[in-house]
């Protein structure tokens, strides 16, 4: 763990090395602001807040750092009042976590998931399926919008260890929006997730109300303000706005098509533990319809192989059926510099036309000695 970490610290300080952590602070040259930069890339590595009087005591950025892997390693932790919640995990890639000869979107996206449900089990000191609200009707905590920019997806090798921090606040009891940073040696994962709590009180999935958990207790940090995350992803569903800058990037939202497929959901992968369209999935099926465009109408057979993810940002706004279908539209897409691709895609239910998500991609292409 301390090659990761000294990673993530030469981000912020150029030139540290690891015999820099174990020399005491009045000895290091590091100057005050080094200090500042330092102690917030440590904090937001690991999700937590360091109180003041503990930075205080450390000697040596080693002790810092032992400091933060105890809290964060220790099972019974736990933050309260307005305090962070917080988690952490590393994992080796191997075969499970691998896709297309790189690190698996797929993968990746759950892994996200699952730690930001994580942190709101935390918050809300029950399991995830405890979750009711006041009428005692199971709760969901369904994913609204996520975005991540990262190193290219094939950049990360078998064996590798990502190592992921995690920290959650929330906008009144409706919004939850967590923040995830990672680092894999010289490859980094940084990412935004918000969720609301959604009811089904049918079977049909075309069916689901916004809800609120039961008011018991919640440790979870509440912002003063709505986060532009949320604002930015009520102004789309409603239509009114024509472009977002979103990462680096600036999209244009259209109703033009350059492509359209219509995909057939498969159950037994694309369907999750309770019946809903697994919100890991829209992303690859908006990447099919890509992959239709670059194959059939541009003549690019090896576009699979040679781009590969470096952002994207999912804006959700409603689930189907498995017996469904949906149709893929492809907006719109710009080559940008570096031979990187921008495109901008929208799925709809083929049932009713219902818009369920508009998707926003950069794609990196692979450069080959």
């Amino acid at each position: 763990m301390e090659t990761i970490s000294l990673e993530i610290l030469k981000e912020a300080m150029p030139g540290l090395t690891a015999e820099d952590l174990n020399v005491p602070f009045s000895d290091s040259g590091i100057h005050s602001l080094d200090s500042i930069v330092l102690r917030d890339t440590i904090e937001r590595y690991f999700g937590l807040e360091i109180a003041d009087k503990e930075w205080d005591q450390f000697n040596s950025l080693s002790e810092a750092l032992e400091y933060c892997y105890k809290v964060k390693n220790n099972p019974h932790y736990s933050v309260v009042g307005n305090a962070k919640v917080s988690a952490n995990r590393s994992q080796e890639i191997k075969m499970p976590q691998m896709a297309n000869s790189a690190l698996s979107e797929n993968w990746l996206l759950k892994e996200m998931g699952d730690l930001h449900w994580e942190l709101l089990s935390r918050g809300l000191e029950q399991k995830s399926s405890g979750f009711t609200d006041n009428l005692g009707n199971r709760l969901y905590a369904a994913f609204v919008r996520i975005n991540y920019s990262l190193s290219p997806l094939n950049a990360f090798k078998e064996h590798d260890i990502i190592s992921l921090g995690a920290a959650i606040k929330r906008f009144g009891n409706y919004a939850y929006y967590s923040s995830v940073n990672g680092a894999c040696n010289d490859k980094f994962i940084k990412a935004n997730l918000m969720t609301s709590f959604s009811c089904r009180k049918t079977n049909d999935n075309s069916q689901i109300a916004k809800s609120a958990p039961e008011e018991k207790i919640n440790n979870i940090e509440e912002l003063e303000i709505a986060p532009d995350f949320y604002t930015e992803h009520r102004l789309i569903k409603k239509g009114l706005i024509n472009e977002i800058q979103t990462g680096e990037y600036n999209f244009k939202i259209t109703d033009n098509v350059l492509e359209s497929i219509c995909h057939s959901i498969n159950p037994h992968f694309e369907i999750n533990g309770v019946g809903l369209l697994y919100f890991a999935s829209y992303p690859l099926i908006s990447d099919e319809c890509c992959s239709e465009f670059f194959r059939n109408t541009m003549e690019m057979t090896d576009y699979n192989k040679a781009y590969h993810t470096i952002y994207r940002d999912t804006f959700y706004f409603a689930n189907c059926n498995a017996d469904d279908q949906i149709i893929v539209k492809l907006n719109s897409i710009e080559m940008l510099e570096g031979n990187q691709l921008q495109m901008a895609t929208s799925l709809y239910r083929q049932s009713d036309n219902k818009l369920m998500a508009k998707i926003f991609t950069v794609k990196q292409k692979h450069q080959t000695a």
